[in-house]
């Protein structure tokens, strides 16, 4: 061999070790079958400098299918059937080959016995290769070339092997992959199941078959509905600890999984080979405008049938058949499974497969929990599971001195009396105080010096006043007319007295003139004093002597118009006695006025303590006066009634005696329980909210 051949040979060599390597490293990435035979088919064609190539792998039962091809048009075997099924016969002949072979044109492969078993029909070589799986008979590469000297053949039989290699190795590591993978799908799924039937609380169980479920189907959200009361309600969202009831989406999903229900039958969306009823159509594109889904399915939950039990002596053929029996009714669904995405256009068929698999131990589970929950007595049976802890060897003793302790404070709060004291918000009032009223329309013109909030005032001293021009307008009128009136009544007189030549008719007529001049002067002086009296009006006065109580009295009536009666301002007489002004609610008003009718019989007041809220840490006490017999309604304090209670102001300091002080009160109405005295608001709720409608 020249020197130039041996280098032709080196260079091959490190071509064919460096297309080995690369298609090894190709066999080792993520890859698909299709993706690596393809590339590994190519480079051999363009190695070998071949015309055609075929990848054969062994499916199952053994039968050879073509993972990849290229080049069959020039090998004269595409057209025809029986040119086809020769050389498939063929290539079943190579697969159970030992070891690589070179067919050449219009060869034929004998067995032991020198009978024919298959032929090449094809004007070129085929030089094939099995694919080894370990000890298993994976697939074969068959190249279709030219025919060339035997040694060539050889080497490409060689170079053959040794990608066969590659790709029995490419298949291990796809099949441990597959393993790998199927172990972890199995996982998954044992982990599912055990999930959803760790507890048989039906609100957990949605809880778990919604969070599990989207792993394993690989969506992006999944609700679990179940029924409560005879609807199903959404009781778990994936990913979300609550659901929130108000939401529109919430109401939405309900009305649409109300009707799939009814109609009995999965809905999965899109199906463009289902047409949907318009019920189910309408409430789909509500749900769908709501949420933006692109892809949605929801399989109600039905109760899963009783298995029949395998008895020694054999299968009961009754518990078979009846288990196999078409049921009556359509039963109701206990529950509902939603799957969406957000992003995919359809569901895939795997992913309906996983779907499937979830509902099948999701309705176990959930069924399970509704049964556990449904049983009769299930809350007493649980809260004595719940209390078992409770009385173990080690917890009893505390058990039973914590019971002894209870039923001491029961007993307590039965038989252990006390005083009860009934509370009400009020205000300290002085007994003597009145509001200054506007006596008419007006306008404050003046308030007299020195008249303020804290101000001392005298009985009858002038405080503010008003100006009304209607009053000097009417007055000024009536004056007008009633002098003219007497002036003409003066000349009456003077022509019945000085002239001696008037006739009987004209003094008849005089005098009559005088006596309605007379009469309308009377009626003028009348309105004068009722005008004078209205004037006098607009001086307003202190009605009693004391202590202005009204703020900012200036700002609030310098200038300002008035109307008859408001209340400019108030005047009281703190030197005189107090009381408080009590506002009892209405539903204690039963318990006060039993004890004021046992006072009364008794001959004795009603005590009532109180405390200012100028000086809360001082108590003081009071006697009722006065029980309203009308209930008012006083802004947020709803029904009351007002309640008098007389005061000594002389054991408060000058300084508590405020006009309207904030004042708590609580009235003494006798001896009762002391489980009534703490709880007597709750035994009132309880009478007329509960025990009246169950009436």
């Amino acid at each position: 061999m020249s020197n130039d051949e041996s280098e032709e040979v080196l260079r091959a060599r490190e071509q064919i070790r460096a297309l080995v390597n690369e298609i090894t490293a190709i066999s080792r990435g993520d890859a698909s079958e299709a993706e690596f035979y393809a590339g590994m088919l190519q480079r051999i064609l363009q190695a070998m400098e071949a015309v055609a190539g075929i990848v054969w792998l062994v499916r199952e039962g053994g039968k050879a299918e073509p993972i990849c091809h290229a080049g069959l048009q020039a090998t004269g075997l595409t057209g025809s059937p029986q040119a086809e099924e020769v050389h498939l016969k063929l290539v079943q002949t190579l697969l159970g080959s030992p070891s690589g072979l070179v067919v050449p044109p219009g060869a034929e492969l004998t067995g032991v016995d020198s009978t024919a078993m298959a032929a090449n029909t094809s004007a070129l070589s085929v030089i094939a290769m099995p694919i080894e799986q370990g000890e298993k008979r994976a697939g074969l590469i068959e190249v279709f070339q030219h025919p060339q000297d035997r040694q060539v053949e050889r080497g490409y039989l060689v170079f053959l092997q040794e990608l066969a290699v590659v790709a029995g190795d490419y298949l291990a590591r796809r099949q441990m992959v597959a393993l790998g993978d199927q172990q972890a799908a199995l996982a998954q799924v044992e982990r599912f199941a055990r999930s959803v039937h760790e507890s048989l609380d039906p609100i957990a169980t949605a809880m778990a078959i919604a969070n599990e479920a989207r792993r394993i189907i690989g969506c992006d959200r999944v609700g679990v509905l179940v029924r409560r009361r005879g609807k199903l309600r959404l009781e778990a969202v994936s990913g979300q600890q609550s659901v929130e009831r108000r939401a529109n989406e919430v109401q939405v999903i309900e009305a649409l999984v109300q009707v799939v229900a009814r109609a009995g039958e999965p809905l999965w969306h899109p199906d463009p080979d289902r047409e949907l009823p318009p019920q189910i159509e309408e409430e789909l594109e509500n749900y769908i405008d709501e949420s933006h889904t692109t892809a949605l399915a929801i399989i109600p939950l039905e109760k899963p049938r009783s298995t029949p039990v395998v008895k020694p002596g054999g299968v009961d053929a009754v518990a078979v058949a009846k288990a196999e029996a078409a049921p009556r009714a359509a039963p109701e669904p206990i529950g509902a499974l939603v799957v969406e995405w957000f992003k995919a256009a359809a569901v895939e068929p795997a992913q309906r497969v996983r779907v499937e698999l979830v509902v099948e131990h999701g309705r176990a589970a959930l069924a399970n929990a509704l049964t556990h929950t449904g049983l009769p007595l299930y809350p007493v049976i649980s809260l004595a599971e719940k209390s078992r802890v409770l009385t173990n060897a080690r917890n009893l003793p505390r058990t039973v001195m914590a019971g002894l302790a209870s039923l001491a404070a029961i007993l307590a709060l039965v038989f252990v009396p006390a005083e009860l004291r009934l509370e009400g918000k009020g205000s300290l009032e002085p007994v003597h105080r009145r509001d200054v009223f506007a006596k008419i329309d007006g306008v404050v013109e003046a308030i007299a010096a020195g008249v303020e909030h804290g101000a001392e005032v005298k009985d009858g001293q002038p405080l503010v006043r008003l100006r009304n021009t209607e009053v000097d307008v009417a007055l000024a009128d009536v004056l007008g007319r009633k002098a003219s009136s007497e002036e003409q009544l003066r000349a009456t007189r003077r022509s019945l007295l000085e002239d001696e030549k008037i006739s009987a008719d004209e003094k008849v007529r005089l005098d009559g003139r005088a006596r309605q001049l007379q009469r309308e002067i009377e009626s003028l002086e009348e309105q004068r004093k009722l005008w004078e009296s209205r004037r006098e009006d607009l001086q307003v006065t202190s009605p009693i002597a004391g202590v202005i109580v009204t703020w900012q009295v200036r700002d609030r009536l310098l200038l300002r118009p008035v109307e008859k009666g408001q209340v400019l301002m108030s005047v009281a007489d703190k030197t005189g006695p107090w009381e408080l002004e009590i506002h009892m609610p209405d539903d204690r008003l039963g318990h006060v006025n039993r004890a004021a009718l046992g006072a009364k019989a008794e001959k004795r007041d009603l005590q009532v303590d109180y405390i200012l809220a100028t000086d809360p840490g001082t108590r003081h006490r009071g006697t009722v006066r006065e029980i309203h017999e009308q209930a008012e309604v006083r802004g947020e304090d709803g029904n009351t009634v007002l309640v008098r209670v007389t005061i000594d102001p002389d054991r408060h300091e000058k300084e508590e005696l405020g006009a309207g002080a904030s004042v708590t009160a609580r009235i003494f109405c006798g001896r009762r329980s002391l489980g009534y005295v703490w709880f007597h608001d709750l035994l009132s709720f309880i009478q007329t909210q509960i025990l009246f409608r169950l009436w």
